[in-house]
């Protein structure tokens, strides 16, 4: 279990008796679509919900080839976060308020949509804070996630805070598990940065790979004279079929894991490979409670 916990909305990550808290990313690729998915996954139990905003066709201006208009892009994503919180609230989904927003652009550099090089990513994630310092504290999102090679992370962290929203520090590797110590020096950079919530997925090419994730994880999350405690929460995960188990394995102290929920056609669109339907993680990490 993380020596450290986070709130969100009311919400605690990780979650009761330690428990990972369980976030459903919210892939679009409409707004319509993303109000549609935040229904189901509040309806199946999603402790947070990620509003994937690179992915949204509402948000356009983040996938264009041509150099970025940081505040029309930074318009387009408030307007998206306005939009989900109207539509919500159009549908009567008082429910939906229990669930936290984590707001994620996640960049084409660590798998997502958004064509943005670290000038412009963080230009981008500037003016959307500046556009959310206009708006009430209960409208904003609980937290907002910045990657970590993109050198932005402490003044982000810093506007970020001083309204009130935590960070989640991310870091993906869609070829390879670095070494220990390079996921660990990863790990520190976020937490001495500024960083909430440390957050790792990375691809395994075997099950060795797999386990020196989760040995990684628990060092970081051990408490006071248990180890190398980072101090923040941490969220890591091995993509893929053969990591799905670091999804499901709440003794090795994950903070947060991510789970899909099928859409109105029957259809799971993951955000990221080896997400396991939302169903399946709940009873997995009961089952493997300690």
């Amino acid at each position: 279990m993380s020596a450290t916990s986070l709130t969100w909305g009311g919400r605690s990550v990780p979650g009761p008796g330690g428990l990972p808290a369980v976030a459903v990313s919210l892939t679009g690729p409409s707004l319509a679509q993303a109000r549609t998915q935040a229904r189901s996954a509040v309806d199946a139990g999603a402790d947070v919900l990620e509003l994937r905003v690179d992915l949204l066709e509402e948000a356009g201006a983040l996938a264009a080839p041509a150099p970025l208009d940081a505040a029309t892009a930074a318009a387009q994503v408030l307007e998206c976060l306005r939009g989900l919180g109207e539509a919500i609230a159009a549908d009567g989904a008082d429910a939906v308020t229990g669930a936290p927003l984590l707001l994620t652009c996640r960049t084409a550099a660590e798998g997502g949509r958004a064509q943005l090089d670290d000038a412009a990513y963080g230009s981008l994630l500037r003016s959307v804070l500046d556009g959310l310092a206009d708006w009430a504290p209960e409208r904003r999102p609980a937290a907002i996630d910045v990657e970590v090679q993109r050198g932005c992370l402490p003044q982000i962290c810093a506007q970020a805070h001083g309204l009130g929203i935590d960070v989640v520090a991310s870091f993906h590797d869609f070829e390879a598990t670095p070494a220990d110590e390079a996921l660990e020096e990863v790990l520190a950079r976020m937490a001495r940065e500024g960083a909430d919530l440390a957050k790792i997925a990375v691809w395994p090419t075997g099950a060795d790979d797999v386990a020196r994730l989760l040995r990684v994880c628990a060092r970081a999350t051990a408490g006071a004279g248990e180890g190398t405690g980072l101090g923040v929460p941490v969220a890591a995960m091995s993509m893929g079929t053969l990591g799905a188990v670091s999804r499901v394995a709440p003794a090795f102290g994950s903070a947060l894991t991510f789970a899909v929920v099928p859409d109105e056609q029957g259809q799971a669109r993951a955000s990221a490979p080896g997400q396991l339907p939302i169903q399946d993680v709940r009873r997995c990490l009961e089952l493997l409670r300690v």
